[in-house]
């Protein structure tokens, strides 16, 4: 499939890139698949809340079991 110049520098798409495309409402979405390697660190500016809500989340489970 041929994506257009234009659209492939806007949305960073590279030649071998591989997509998913979903239909929708009767129209074809194209949707940049990214490797799982792009998306190491990326919530490290958010840990403590992670480990936060993660914490509350064990606490919440726990009570429950209990009752």
């Amino acid at each position: 499939m041929t994506i257009p110049s234009e659209i492939r520098r806007k949305y960073g798409l590279k030649e071998g890139d591989k997509v998913r495309i979903i239909e929708q409402g009767g129209v074809l979405v194209i949707v940049p698949l990214t490797d799982i390697k792009t998306l190491h660190g990326l919530g490290a500016e958010h840990k403590e809340k992670l480990l936060r809500g993660i914490k509350e989340l064990e606490e919440e489970h726990d009570e429950e079991a209990k009752a």
